[in-house]
């Protein structure tokens, strides 16, 4: 359908599915399906944590070329990575080897941090309503719900292998849907993408910075560590949560936790945005992260099905809450691609997480659990810092 045409009733549809296809399936589809390439494959633990850990490094790449201007978040970028993301879903299943799964993650994980940025910096200029934002960052959820109820229902009568041709083959069809996004064909240089209409009028890299740019950029800074911190905190419960819940739920069920979480996720953007809008974005934010933390200590917990469960909601209803607020406050801020540069550094804090977890914890899942809390609680400290230097609007 050409965009020209497209109805606009769809667009935050659209978008949902565009962020589906990049983190529910191309990024996440990996965390329900470990543990049964574990038992399959006879991995460690070792071998999924740092092929998790390209599939970031991938990611960070792919938000830090557009954030440092090397490539554009324009249309051909965005439908490409759509193509990427569906074909590296089925490369996963043609081999085992070590090498061939890390470098499929690695540009699989290039083609999600494309389309993260090309669907949100978007987002303001394609939302018609309030809640259009809302349901556009949903889609993140849904597609981990999607992600979870495939292994759930495919994975006691299809190997490894069918379960990542089937969820590529559910990839293709949301990329059809989510290929009229409205994304411009070219952004003009020194423009917000999320406008592309007006040039900023402040200069944020000046030899010679005006005291406001000043503290914009201190606190950017500070958002920008705190963001850091989450993205290594969260996403060491992303990539557990699962094993954790194998022992508990058994290889197949335990995607039932991942089921939970895509739920709760897709239920999040429209929820937070509310909450935000009653109590102000602060509060919003600090509760959120309080939950979040809560939630990385309850799962240290969770030896029963109900702790788990538990544990994975507020998993699932707490991360993109995190990051669409924090994403929000930088956009506020008037900060040009601030979705780009605050997913680099949420990126390198994925790399880092796994990392550390494969290097030093991969054998106390619980501790390192209990490293993501602490994570997760420096961030909110330094996020919070950041919010009131920034003097947003709260």
């Amino acid at each position: 359908m050409p965009e020209s045409i497209a109805r606009p009733a769809l667009t935050p549809v659209r978008g949902a599915l565009g962020l589906s296809v990049a983190m529910g399936m191309g990024r996440f589809f990996y965390t329900p399906a470990l543990p049964l390439m574990v038992a399959a494959l006879y991995w460690s633990s070792a071998p999924g944590a740092w092929i998790a850990t390209l599939n970031y490094v991938g990611y960070f790449i792919g938000t830090l070329v557009i954030a440092q201007g090397w490539v554009e978040p324009n249309r051909f970028v965005y439908r490409l990575s759509l193509i990427v993301s569906t074909v590296g879903l089925a490369a996963v299943a043609l081999t085992p080897n070590l090498i061939w799964q890390g470098g499929i993650r690695t540009i699989a994980g290039i083609a999600s941090g494309l389309i993260f940025v090309c669907v949100t910096q978007r987002i303001p200029a394609n939302s018609r309503k309030p809640r259009d934002g809302g349901i556009s960052y949903g889609g993140v959820g849904f597609g981990i719900l999607v992600s979870g109820a495939i292994v759930l229902a495919a994975g006691s009568i299809a190997d490894w292998r069918q379960l990542w041709l089937i969820c590529a083959a559910v990839s293709a069809v949301f990329s059809i849907i989510a290929w009229t996004w409205p994304i411009p064909a070219r952004i003009r240089p020194h423009t917000t993408p999320a406008e592309a209409a007006e040039p900023t009028t402040t200069d944020e890299f000046t030899d010679t910075p005006t005291p406001f740019e000043a503290n914009r950029r201190r606190a950017m800074a500070l958002l920008s560590t705190g963001y850091f911190f989450q993205g290594g905190g969260y996403i060491i419960i992303g990539t557990y949560l699962v094993v954790l819940a194998g022992p508990v739920f058994g290889a197949t069920a335990a995607a039932s936790t991942w089921l939970i979480a895509g739920i709760a996720t897709a239920a999040s953007p429209l929820t937070w945005s509310a909450v935000a809008a009653r109590i102000g974005t602060v509060k919003a934010l600090t509760l959120c992260y309080c939950l979040q933390v809560f939630g990385a200590l309850l799962a240290v917990f969770g030896s029963t099905p109900f702790v788990l469960i538990i544990a994975a909601a507020l998993f699932g209803f707490t991360f993109i809450g995190v990051v669409m607020m924090t994403i929000g406050i930088g956009t506020q801020m008037g900060v040009t691609n601030a979705s780009a540069k605050l997913t680099s550094w949420y990126s390198i804090g994925q790399i880092v997480g796994p990392a550390i977890v494969a290097a030093a914890l991969s054998e106390h899942i619980a501790a390192a659990f209990i490293a993501s809390a602490i994570a997760l609680a420096i961030a909110m400290a330094l996020t919070l810092v950041g919010v009131l230097a920034g003097n947003v609007d709260r």
